[in-house]
């Protein structure tokens, strides 16, 4: 392989700046800090809607009447940005042959980078809410939540580790064999739309398969297509928007609906997932600065989704009857107004510092926000509510701040001479 990198890469690939191998300046690596930006702003989509979402976690006594949450709600289509730049970034930084010896240190790294702060997140959610049975608290500690395990009640979004894992796993039988990326990506796609209807199969299997696509999709654009700089701006506030739109709006449940496919039995990431993927790939494009085949095609999509699916909730009378739909038209609107406007991919180095603790915003703000509904002083009122979140933002930022940026390189330098480098 072309480009490749040594053993002692960097292989924080979810939470730190992403590294560019294809890049270099005086002789160091640059770091990618427009993706460093998607990531936190994904995480902070996801922690901003459990904010909203989650009635009276907060404060216990007062949760707002109006639906902020639909201002900025893009939780699900973040977890689909994590699965994609999960794969993109294993692919910039595993470039080298595979061996027994590489498989096995890179299994070394992603655990010490995900479990040591994967256990703290365990530990606060049982704390924050002790409900759960031992067989629940056991399952969780071995990735198997979601899969076979039951969620934790206090810390339910570490479901997403569990395919984080797996494709993980996956990764290596990629790495071995080195096939063509594409045709795995089409028979995800086969995969996820036909197990459903299969009464027999469970709805996890298809669930790794759609997610499984959006992994895939960020290790092709690492492994095969090269830095283009004849990009150089794009309408990103109108990709966001949209974006934001789309996770509103239940385009693919709105289909299956009027497909009379409401039976299926679908896991958490599912074919209704699919409609992300247009302006996953777009947003992908543009920060990454990558040719991708038929990007007009996509974009066409991207635009023509939501805008069909608000024409047909404006001729069934529903648009006016959800918050949350009249909330993503508007959006929708405002993001087509502007979409002339083109502007540097930099603007993601805004968030860069939140994608560098995103991991821990991920993984603890869930649990700090249980531990404060249990706290029943000073509650009940709008402000207290506003000063509520903003110590529970202090503190799940704190939190991931030393735990990211401090307590984990030393831990990973550590076992880097103590384990790693030994092999």
């Amino acid at each position: 392989m072309q480009n490749q990198i040594s053993d002692d890469a960097d292989l924080r690939d979810r939470f730190v700046p992403l590294i560019d191998p294809t890049t270099e300046a005086n002789g160091q690596k640059v770091y990618d800090y427009a993706l460093e930006g998607l990531r936190g702003l994904a995480a902070i989509w996801v922690a901003y809607s459990h904010i909203f979402f989650y009635n009276f976690k907060i404060d216990p006594a007062y949760h707002p009447a109006f639906s902020f949450g639909y201002l900025l709600n893009a939780a699900h289509g973040g977890v689909l940005i994590f699965f994609a730049l999960s794969g993109y970034v294993i692919g910039l930084t595993n470039r080298l042959p595979f061996s027994k010896a590489n498989a096995i240190k890179y299994l070394l790294r992603r655990f010490i980078r995900l479990y040591p702060i994967y256990v703290i997140a365990i530990i606060l959610g049982i704390i924050a809410a002790p409900t759960d049975t031992w067989k629940t608290i056991l399952g969780n500690f071995l990735f198997l939540q979601a899969g076979i395990s039951a969620l934790l009640s206090g810390n339910g979004v570490l479901w997403t580790l569990h395919y984080e894992v797996v494709y993980y796993i996956a990764f290596l039988a990629i790495w071995y064999f080195r096939p063509k990326i594409i045709p795995l990506m089409i028979g995800s796609l086969i995969v996820a739309c036909l197990f459903p209807c299969i009464p027999l199969i469970p709805p996890i299997i298809s669930g790794y398969a759609a997610g499984w696509l959006f992994w895939l999709f960020g290790l092709w654009l690492a492994w095969k297509k090269p830095r283009s700089e004849s990009f150089s701006k794009f309408p990103l506030f109108t990709y966001i928007l949209l974006y934001i739109a789309t996770d509103k709006l239940s385009i693919g449940e709105s289909l299956l609906s009027n497909l009379g496919l409401t039976w299926l039995r679908l896991a958490e990431i599912n074919i209704t997932d699919f409609v992300y993927f247009p302006l996953c790939a777009l947003l992908f494009a543009s920060l990454t600065k990558r040719y991708i085949p038929y990007l007009r095609w996509l974009g066409t999509i991207a635009i023509a989704l939501p805008i069909f699916q608000t024409s047909y909730l404006v001729a069934t009378g529903k648009l006016f009857t959800d918050q949350g739909l009249l909330f993503a038209s508007i959006q929708m609107i405002l993001g087509l107004a502007i979409f002339g406007w083109n502007i540097s991919s930099n603007i993601f180095s805004s968030f860069t510092f939140f994608g560098s603790i995103s991991y821990g915003i991920y993984v603890f703000h869930m649990p700090i926000m249980n531990f404060m509904q249990r706290i029943s002083v000073f509650s009940g009122s709008p402000i207290t509510f506003i000063l509520r979140v903003l110590v529970w933002a202090g503190v799940t930022i704190g939190i991931s701040y030393i735990l990211e940026l401090k307590v984990q390189p030393i831990l990973k330098r550590w076992f880097q001479q103590r384990v790693i480098n030994q092999i």
